[in-house]
C-alpha cells in the first residue's frame, strides 16, 4: 500500500502534465503547490492541513476536475480511494 506522501507525488505527476478545466477553481501549478506544502509538512513530520487536501480530492473539487479534462480519471479515482484510506490515518 502506497503512503500518503507516494500518492501526492503521483497526483502532482499527473498535475504536472495537465492543462487547466473550466471546472477547477484551480490551476494544474496551484494544485501542485498545494500539496507540494503538504508533502513537505510530512517529510518533517509537521501537522498537514487535512482540510486542505481533503478538499482538493473531494468529489467534483479541483483534482477531479483537472483529471476529467485531462483524460486520467480512472487512475484518479484510484488514488483518491487510497488518498481516502490514508488521510484517515492522520
Amino acid at each position: 500500500m502506497e503512503n500518503l506522501k507516494e500518492i501526492l507525488i503521483k497526483v502532482i505527476d499527473h498535475l504536472n502534465n495537465s492543462v487547466e478545466s473550466d471546472w477547477s477553481s484551480l490551476t494544474p501549478k496551484e494544485v501542485v503547490k498545494n500539496l507540494e506544502i503538504q508533502i513537505v509538512k510530512l517529510e518533517r513530520n509537521e501537522k498537514i492541513d487535512r482540510d486542505l487536501l481533503e478538499v482538493e480530492f473531494a468529489p467534483t473539487s479541483t483534482i477531479q476536475e483537472i483529471s476529467m479534462a485531462n483524460g486520467w480519471s480512472d487512475e484518479y479515482l484510484k488514488l483518491s480511494s487510497k488518498f481516502d484510506k490514508e488521510i484517515n490515518k492522520k
